[in-house]
């Protein structure tokens, strides 16, 4: 009997939807559209077409990204498009900006390196950059230049298949010295592939080469849906936040997904990976109850469900039985999928697959007394680790199916097809409470911001249930505010909390969440709680471009007196107030700060006039600089009213009028301000936060720094002195 290898590759994204703008605030779903979506079906088809090896393999789909591929067919675009369609020689200069810290986001040693124009704009640009060389930086870029990386940054994101069509081959030739038209063709073609990914995938299933199972439509952890109480069983002791009980949810995510698919692809998927391979005995009646034949989740899982674990007990299906509700079950080879993940990218593509070979054939032979066909199988992500190789894959995969297909002791077969030939024989009455990551839910629930996230997400929910208890929700209103409830319901939100993971967007994804719940609330016609208006990351501190290096002697005028007057201040600058793809350009262009023994001294350099500035956004706007010791917090709102700034100051919530006469302010050309440190009741050797914000009746609008604070300590008289002994 052969050993059955089930490949199950599961493509996903979150809701990049933004639903205050109507547009997706991140390219991801476009980008991975025309690489890994496009790539893996083409290695599939290119095996049956070149090889006539039947590569049969399971795609898993989460209904999230497949409904975002349908809103880029319908016209809904994201930031990085427009601002790649727009003409180069359009550009304002945050724009140029914005495509100089984001027109280089992936692996640079596959995606950039590879090719001498895109490395060369790379190196001209910088590896390391701040936001206070961005000026500098784009100066150095000519119109063409940005044309080129416009054009570099969608072409590096053309897969292995994309780069068999004519119209790539002539740009990857070319090279550089672009044309727009060259631009708006490739991004024409970016638009076509993506249209048609839908189609190729459903004509691989109907023939039967593959199969397609799903995934919870926004993809949430389901147990903690369930109960996030659950979370405890593998941690105990775990701290967690206010109970969520929301079982309804869970089971409507997956009947969403299952009636979303069978909608797209005129057929019902049977098979289903939970959320991260997230699972509970609770949800076999909900798997059950919404159509699902099979579900797959990690060997963790099987081995703290069973009481007798044997060699061959992760080589078979299992019927798994709650009560009166059934499964069939089969579980992750944990070591195999991640060396397909994380370490075949470092080796050549005939020997990673000669070694994946090589240990199947193993596990072949050290399971020959089984009674059954032995299975395995191998399950991950089917998109992210293929920037990492240098081909993007290619290789690997086609050495991966045809060596396994020329293998006698070895068998491709899709999880549905083996289940259906050899169902399971042994059935597990117990089912442990867990994930693919450590067994437990830790990613996603247990820290600080995480469980802020939670308890967030659950005023919410609980809002909702009171409005619709109280009849007050419209059959209408209703579905519209659990969609936004379902979205934020989705793990990528949690996962980016904390500090397990880290990218660079991990505040986007902050803000999404926080959106799509603020949402719930504007739906429900209640006012947006406080919490939701900022951040829910923890603060952190921001590290200026520059630290203060003299004491400070300004003239508070609101002009630049001098070239000197604040030399040797800190410099926190800002090139698209931490967010341009949400906003585009912010009002702070830089803060400079610092003192001398006595004062603090504040300057606020704006990219607009400050009377432009309250103009355009009307006298109920004031911008707040606000000052934070271990003993006060000071609040200092400034803004225009007929004609004349004004400034109001609040001391730990009291309003302080008349304002002390040793604080000095000004708003001309510069915002500049001074504080005695005895006003902010802070001695030499204190601690002082500084963050800026900009406020409308109390709801925050924009911050800088984008989250959390700029620290100084207050000087004592030898601060100059022993600058200059260092």
């Amino acid at each position: 009997m052969p050993l059955y290898c089930a490949f199950l590759w599961h493509m996903h994204q979150p809701m990049y939807l933004d639903s205050k703008r109507g547009r997706f605030t991140m390219p991801w779903v476009r980008l991975h559209a025309t690489k890994a979506y496009m790539d893996m079906q083409y290695a599939v088809a290119q095996q049956l077409r070149q090889e006539g090896v039947q590569a049969k393999v399971t795609f898993n789909l989460v209904p999230s990204l497949l409904l975002q591929l349908a809103l880029y067919r319908q016209g809904i675009s994201d930031d990085f498009l427009d601002l790649s369609r727009k003409p180069a020689s359009s550009l304002s200069s945050p724009e140029q900006e914005f495509l100089l810290k984001h027109f280089f986001s992936c692996h640079w040693p596959t995606m950039v390196e590879p090719y001498p124009r895109y490395a060369q704009l790379l190196s001209m640009r910088g590896r390391d950059v701040s936001s206070a060389d961005a000026q500098w930086i784009r100066n150095k870029f000519s119109v063409q230049d940005l044309l080129d990386l416009q054009v570099w940054f969608n072409l590096t994101w053309m897969g292995f298949a994309a780069k068999k069509l004519p119209l790539v081959q002539t740009l990857l030739q070319k090279g550089r010295f672009f044309t727009e038209q060259d631009k708006n063709d490739l991004l024409d073609l970016q638009m076509e592939i993506l249209g048609g990914l839908v189609n190729a995938y459903a004509q691989l299933w109907q023939d039967g080469v593959i199969e397609i199972s799903t995934t919870p439509f926004y993809h949430p952890i389901l147990p903690l849906l369930v109960d996030s109480d659950i979370a405890a069983r593998p941690r105990p002791g775990v701290r967690l936040p206010v109970r969520f009980s929301w079982p309804e949810d869970a089971h409507n995510q997956l009947v969403m997904a299952a009636d979303y698919l069978t909608t797209l692809f005129k057929r019902t998927p049977r098979g289903l990976w939970p959320s991260e391979g997230s699972v509970c005995p609770e949800l076999v009646p909900l798997f059950q109850s919404a159509g699902f034949r099979w579900a797959a989740t990690d060997e963790a899982v099987l081995f703290g469900s069973l009481t007798d674990i044997k060699h061959e007990s992760l080589f078979q299906p299992y019927r798994v039985q709650v009560n009166d509700a059934s499964i069939d079950m089969v579980f992750r080879h944990h070591e195999l999928s991640d060396l397909i993940g994380f370490v075949y990218k470092n080796s050549p593509p005939d020997v990673a697959a000669q070694d994946m070979i090589r240990r199947l054939k193993g596990i072949h032979a050290s399971l020959s007394g089984m009674k059954r066909p032995p299975f395995v199988a191998i399950i991950l992500d089917g998109e992210n680790p293929w920037e990492y190789y240098p081909d993007g894959g290619e290789a690997f995969l086609n050495a991966l199916y045809g060596g396994i297909d020329r293998e006698p002791d070895l068998k491709l077969t899709t999880i549905g097809e083996y289940l259906d030939a050899y169902p399971p024989d042994v059935t597990l009455n117990r089912l442990y409470s867990g994930s693919w990551i450590n067994g437990d839910y830790g990613i996603w629930i247990g820290g600080d911001e995480e469980n802020r996230a939670w308890n967030a997400l659950g005023r919410a929910r609980n809002a909702v249930a009171q409005k619709k208890a109280a009849n007050e929700l419209s059959p209408d209103v209703e579905a519209e505010v659990m969609e936004a409830i379902y979205r934020a319901e989705g793990s990528d939100w949690f996962w980016w909390y904390g500090d397990q993971f880290s990218t660079s967007y991990a505040y986007e994804f902050d803000s999404l969440f926080r959106i799509n719940l603020q949402q719930v609330y504007s739906l429900l016609g209640l006012p947006v709680p406080e919490e939701l208006l900022k951040p829910l990351r923890r603060p952190v501190v921001v590290q200026p471009v520059m630290q203060p290096t003299a004491f400070l002697h300004p003239t508070i005028d609101g002009r630049l007196t001098s070239y000197w007057e604040w030399q040797g201040a800190g410099v926190v600058s800002f090139t698209d107030s931490g967010g341009a793809m949400h906003k585009g350009r912010g009002l702070l262009r830089d803060i400079f700060y610092g003192f001398d023994v006595q004062t603090f001294f504040l300057r606020l350099d704006a990219h607009i006039s400050w009377s432009e500035w309250q103009a355009e956004q009307g006298e109920d706007v004031g911008l707040v600089v606000r000052l934070a010791t271990g003993k006060t917090i000071c609040s200092f709102r400034f803004f225009m009213q007929q004609g004349d700034w004004r400034m109001v100051l609040h001391k730990n919530d009291n309003h302080l009028e008349p304002v002390p006469s040793n604080i000095e302010w000004a708003v001309h050309d510069l915002l500049e301000l001074a504080v005695p440190f005895a006003f902010l009741e802070a001695s030499a050797g204190w601690v002082c936060e500084l963050s800026v914000y900009t406020e409308r009746h109390g709801l925050v609008l924009d911050m800088w720094p984008k989250t959390g604070h700029i620290v100084l300590t207050v000087p004592d008289n030898d601060f100059e002195r022993r600058l200059w002994l260092v």
